[in-house]
């Protein structure tokens, strides 16, 4: 099921429109989490995005080893 509803990212107001806030005209997103799957497809490449862009709270030692992996797979694959 689509989600309708939206909030602001500037202000908070929640809004039905999908392109801009009407209060304050600021960039709005779906305020839902995406739905949880055990099955999860795409984990190994949201940890390797916030692996790229430093959020991943690790130790500078396991960033790597999630990088150096990646590396090596995308070398196999390609």
């Amino acid at each position: 099921m689509k989600s309708l509803l939206r909030r602001c990212k500037n202000c908070g107001w929640y809004t039905l429109s999908k392109t801009k806030c009407p209060k304050c005209g600021g960039e709005v997103e779906v305020p839902h989490p995406p739905k949880f799957s055990p099955e999860d497809k795409y984990q190994r490449y949201r940890i390797l995005q916030k692996a790229l862009i430093g959020m991943l709270p690790a130790k500078e030692e396991t960033r790597r080893k999630i990088l150096e992996e990646f590396a090596a797979a995308v070398g196999e694959s390609g």
